[in-house]
């Protein structure tokens, strides 16, 4: 529970300052050359970049498109995953087959070199970020889903049912999807981080989201040929991207999540 707490705090302390710093009367990608590399002062809490933008707008705003990003995948990724999994394991026999061969196949490619493909031959941006992090992301959850639906399809309630005349929709529907939540719960929460350092990384790559769009990775990148003369423009979107992986991690703890499972 003390690890969570930590967690929380990890995940409040970034979120907290990227509310308040959105409304900063600065615009994100406002250009201003006399005010480049300003160091943190009053009017500009985490300086400004070589174009005279101001940091803490433009990590306020990464924050959040980071982790709507995250938001979306996570959305997509489990829907498909839990709902092919759980038909996988429920109806056994082709289907299983064909979908679990699938998943075998795309899981022998690494999942980021893999959405490092999609983004490098469709290009940038928000959108296909989200389609790039999604083609493969699905799969943890699709056999996941198919273990415990594979369990569950042999107690003797879901039996029951099916004696009783109840069709396989309904089956899956009240039996299988309520038992298989809670874990597709836990992997979700912690596909959270990950997704946030690849969307952050293929940024950094300068294949994610594209200027003047800000983005924590795409920052820290931006900031290495000042790293001496202004350290700021990549230690503060370095900080938040440490502390909202570290706060997703601590908070979503395997142990306690495993306890509320059970």
């Amino acid at each position: 529970m003390r690890k969570r707490r930590i967690g929380f705090l990890l995940l409040f302390l970034p979120l907290f300052f990227s509310i308040i710093f959105f409304f900063l009367p600065y615009g994100y990608s406002s250009i201003n050359l006399e005010a480049r590399l300003c160091s943190p002062s009053i009017s500009h809490p985490f300086g400004t970049d070589s174009l005279g933008r101001d940091m803490a707008k433009r990590i306020s705003l990464a924050t959040f498109i980071s982790i709507s990003i995250a938001g979306i995948v996570v959305f997509i990724t489990s829907t498909i995953g839990t709902a092919l999994g759980i038909i996988s394991g429920y109806l056994g026999g082709v289907i299983d087959e064909i979908l679990m061969r699938t998943v075998d196949l795309l899981l022998s490619f690494p999942g980021f070199l893999l959405a490092l493909a999609i983004v490098a031959v469709m290009g940038g941006g928000y959108w296909n970020l989200v389609f790039a992090l999604s083609f493969t992301g699905w799969t943890s959850y699709s056999r996941l889903a198919r273990s415990e639906s594979l369990k569950l399809r042999e107690e003797d309630f879901v039996k029951s049912t099916r004696v009783l005349g109840g069709s396989d929709i309904w089956t899956i529907i009240h039996h299988i999807l309520p038992h298989t939540f809670p874990i597709i719960r836990v992997q979700a929460i912690l596909s959270i981080a990950g997704i946030i350092l690849a969307e952050s990384s293929l940024s950094f790559l300068g294949l994610g989201l594209q200027p003047p769009t800000p983005s924590l990775g795409g920052m820290i990148d931006e900031g290495r040929g000042f790293i001496f003369e202004a350290p700021w423009i990549s230690i503060f979107p370095g900080l938040f991207l440490f502390l909202i992986i570290m706060g997703v991690l601590l908070f979503a703890e395997e142990g306690n999540l495993k306890n509320e499972i059970s």
